[in-house]
């Protein structure tokens, strides 16, 4: 990452440069990140309308409904925690640039506003990895699952009498 702060020939204005590799790679992953959100969300929609009325026995179709449910909720849960990450990423910087704007001899400042681009430079590489993960497990679960998540009940009934 390239020097964040820059002085004009007065010396006295301080200016704190944006992180345009950061911006540049945010820009690319926040939409995925919000599409993936929204297609979990609709897919765990969709299996919650496909659960039938409570009825006993027979209930093992039902259970994989749930867990997968469960496993679909997870991974949307944490992309929309990721989402929100990204938003408070520029929060954090603003209030480092403050202050590297504010003290411009202390030198610490500036490091850690450099950290701060490094670490969530870091964060977008680990989620553009996990999403690849997630949107491979989900395949995986719903695939492996199609069957019993459609109909969770067999249409097959024993009659006893």
């Amino acid at each position: 990452f390239k020097a964040v702060v820059s002085t004009q020939s007065t010396g006295t204005i301080i200016r704190v440069k944006q992180n345009t590799v950061v911006n540049e790679v945010t820009s690319i992953i926040h939409p995925e990140i919000r599409e993936a959100s929204e297609y979990f969300g609709k897919i765990k929609m969709w299996i919650q309308l496909q659960v039938p009325k409570i009825e006993d026995g027979n209930n093992f179709g039902v259970s994989i409904q749930e867990d997968t449910i469960s496993e679909v909720g997870g991974y949307f849960e944490y992309l929309r925690s990721a989402f929100d990450e990204c938003y408070r990423y520029h929060g954090t910087r603003g209030k480092i640039a403050s202050k590297v704007m504010k003290y411009p001899s202390l030198d610490d400042y500036a490091q850690y506003l450099c950290e701060v681009d490094c670490k969530q430079f870091q964060l977008i590489r680990i989620l553009t990895n996990e999403l690849k993960m997630i949107y491979s497990c989900v395949y995986d679960i719903l695939n492996k699952n199609s069957e019993k998540i459609k109909q969770p009940r067999s249409q097959t009934s024993i009659n006893l009498y």
